[in-house]
């Protein structure tokens, strides 16, 4: 007859029970519950201005990074580390858990909703051109691109400002695809293309931190339309895995108490974001995602 364990038997499975169960505990911990316990997050950036960059003195900063910060403080996360990728290899690493947070400054679309999860919104910014000083070729929206047979259009990898350019009717033989906002504003210089679309912000950055002289904002310039007709606005937000539910939720209260509380325009402000750059309480993640 096949006897129960003995009672060494069940001295020994009691013991490695209770040898194993903290291991178990540790492997089956959250993203968020990991970060209050070490107070410290990784975050995905691709060291841009005004979003999420490094200081020479290798504090990690920017806009998206300081309400970030903002919003973990409370949660007892004090320490930000700081994961430097291309932009285009941002959902990836994220996907892949190489760090915990994207905090670059990323839009939310539908497209990448399939991949990953996002915040509500943070900022909401508008993209437009730059061109040579002088506007040579009058280029004054993405259609006037479109129907040239010859100029050339700048952007950045991975973004979804590529998506606005295919929309516009811009082929792709006249799209050049540059890793990093800073080659794309070099390439314009060098006359590899005659215009750039990157944000607003960027362009006004990389305008004053250059000092370049011989590129302009174009203005007036039309904003790019959606599918709807309506003029395409992008919404910022931070990025995480679709399993960090917890994670996102505690961020998400955070963010809707920096919003009310005015702090959110406040951190803002020095990056040069305005109150008109706060997208409506009505907008949040879902919203976009689904694409309504």
């Amino acid at each position: 007859m096949r006897r129960g364990l003995s009672s060494l038997g069940y001295g020994l499975l009691a013991a490695s029970l209770w040898t194993m169960a903290p291991a178990t505990q540790a492997l089956s911990a959250t993203a968020f519950e990991t970060a209050k316990q070490t107070g410290t997050v990784t975050v995905g950036l691709a060291n841009e201005k005004p979003y999420a960059y490094i200081e020479t003195d290798g504090k990690v900063t920017g806009a998206i990074v300081e309400v970030l910060r903002a919003a973990l403080e409370p949660l007892g996360i004090t320490k930000i580390e700081a994961n430097v990728n291309e932009f285009s290899a941002l959902v990836p690493g994220v996907m892949a858990g190489r760090f915990d947070i994207i905090g670059a400054g990323m839009y939310v679309t539908p497209k990448r909703c399939e991949s990953i999860a996002f915040t509500n919104p943070l900022t909401q910014i508008a993209t437009v051109l730059a061109t040579h000083a002088g506007n040579p070729a009058n280029i004054h929206s993405l259609e006037d691109i479109a129907k040239s047979p010859t100029l050339k259009v700048g952007s950045q990898l991975g973004t979804a400002q590529v998506d606005d350019l295919h929309r516009a009717g811009i082929p792709e033989d006249r799209i050049v695809l540059f890793s990093r906002d800073t080659e794309g504003f070099s390439g314009l210089q060098a006359g590899r293309v005659d215009a750039i679309y990157y944000p607003a912000l960027e362009i006004s950055e990389l305008i004053a931190k250059t000092g370049a002289k011989d590129v302009e904002r174009v203005e007036p310039f039309t904003i790019a339309k959606g599918a709807d007709g309506k003029p395409l606005l992008n919404f910022q937000a931070l990025g995480l895995r679709k399993e960090d539910g917890d994670f996102i939720e505690a961020l998400n209260k955070q963010i809707a108490a920096l919003r009310a509380s005015g702090k959110l325009a406040e951190i803002l402000k020095p990056f040069g974001f305005s109150a008109q750059d706060l997208p409506a309480d009505s907008i949040t993640a879902a919203s976009i995602c689904s694409g309504s």
